[in-house]
């Protein structure tokens, strides 16, 4: 494991949760130094993804278009993903490995994160890429989403919404990506959530580290 965090423990054990529509909370300045964040977004891998889809209205669960790299799975790290990143970006997993993180979100969030697994993975949306309104399966206790986006644009689109029922428009709160802003969400039957289509006007992938604490005893709420 890490000597050195990329991580700021305290930025993410300090972060104020918000309880409508459900437990979610904005993390500010959990990875510190400019030149870090700049650095990391940069560094973003860029091979090895597989596209992920299913179409909307299909009427078998959330539709959705990602590219995923898997990460790390059941707390190991995954090999061929884990050869595709630089070695910042090695720092970066190890430090959601270390202990000191797993604390800090179970501080932030009040959950108990003890017999959870990690799951992370690195996610690009490219235009047209998109996630339906979805809850998050019941085995996810918590999850963290950084955005590592150097200068993303409004009309671009790709926001996260916080939502307060299934519908796209019933929206509590919104979140562009950003240079490693990040989020923290408390899954439950009422945590509605969606990412809005990337429009082709995008310059950028929306790049995305999505991390998951799950638990192999929650299976349904």
């Amino acid at each position: 494991m890490t000597t050195t965090s990329v991580l700021d423990w305290e930025a993410i054990a300090r972060t104020t949760m918000a309880d409508d529509p459900f437990a979610w909370g904005l993390v500010g300045d959990s990875v510190p130094g400019a030149a870090t964040r700049r650095a990391l977004a940069a560094e973003f891998p860029s091979e090895g993804f597989t596209l992920t889809e299913r179409a909307q209205g299909t009427g078998a669960g959330k539709g959705y278009r990602t590219w995923n790299l898997s990460l790390v799975q059941d707390g190991v790290p995954v090999p061929d993903g884990m050869r595709r990143l630089t070695s910042l970006w090695h720092a970066l997993v190890e430090s959601l490995l270390d202990a000191p993180y797993r604390t800090a979100v179970a501080e932030a969030t009040g959950q108990d994160l003890g017999g959870c697994e990690l799951e992370v993975r690195a996610v690009r949306y490219g235009p047209g890429s998109w996630i339906d309104p979805h809850t998050d399966r019941a085995d996810k206790i918590v999850t963290q989403t950084w955005y590592f986006n150097d200068g993303w644009r409004p009309d671009w689109s790709g926001a996260l919404r916080i939502l307060r029922s299934p519908s796209e428009d019933d929206v509590a709160a919104e979140v562009l990506p950003g240079l490693t802003d990040s989020v923290l969400l408390v899954p439950s039957p009422r945590s509605w959530h969606t990412v809005m289509p990337v429009t082709d006007r995008a310059e950028q992938y929306r790049h995305v580290l999505l991390v998951h604490f799950v638990s192999k005893e929650r299976t349904a709420w």
